[in-house]
This record gives structure tokens, C-alpha cells and sequence, in this order.
């Protein structure tokens, strides 16, 4: 059985008379507002740069077989010790 009708669920959000949405979509901003969004991108990709670092670490130790983990590092890999050993 078919529903009579499908619900606009955008009508549920708050904010429903905006018509921006969330994200990076925004047509006007402060320089304010784009300093903090590239220090926020900032912190994401220093993230991501941790997170290649200590895989590459794994494979040089040994631990994990992937070919490709040292393309994912720029710069110079450094040796990323266990948090338990901290």
C-alpha cells in the first residue's frame, strides 16, 4: 500500500525559512568566518596527517602490509610510538 503522500522532512529542520543550508554553501561571510573555517580545515587535515603517520609507522614496524602508505605522508615520516607507552 502506497502512502498518500511523502513528507517534505526540510520542514522538520530548524530553521526552516532559511534558504542557505548548512556547510560551506554560505554566499556571505566575514573574514572572521573564513579564518575560523581554515582553521578548522586545518585541524581535519592535521588529523588525517596523524592518522598516515602512524599507519606508516605500523608498516615500517612491520605490523600492517600496505604498499601505498607512505604516498598518504608529506614530508618526512617520523616514528609514532604506541599512546600506551606514553
Amino acid at each position: 500500500m502506497a502512502a498518500p503522500q511523502i513528507p517534505n522532512l526540510n520542514t522538520l529542520r530548524r530553521g526552516q525559512g532559511r534558504s542557505i543550508g548548512r556547510g560551506r554553501g554560505a554566499p556571505s561571510s566575514s573574514p572572521n568566518e573564513e579564518e575560523e573555517r581554515a582553521a578548522k580545515d586545518q585541524i581535519v587535515q592535521q588529523t588525517d596527517q596523524d592518522a598516515s603517520v602512524s599507519r606508516l609507522s605500523a608498516v615500517e614496524i612491520g605490523y600492517l602490509d600496505d604498499p601505498f602508505a607512505d604516498r598518504f605522508v608529506s614530508g618526512p615520516s617520523q616514528r609514532r610510538f604506541p599512546i600506551i607507552n606514553r
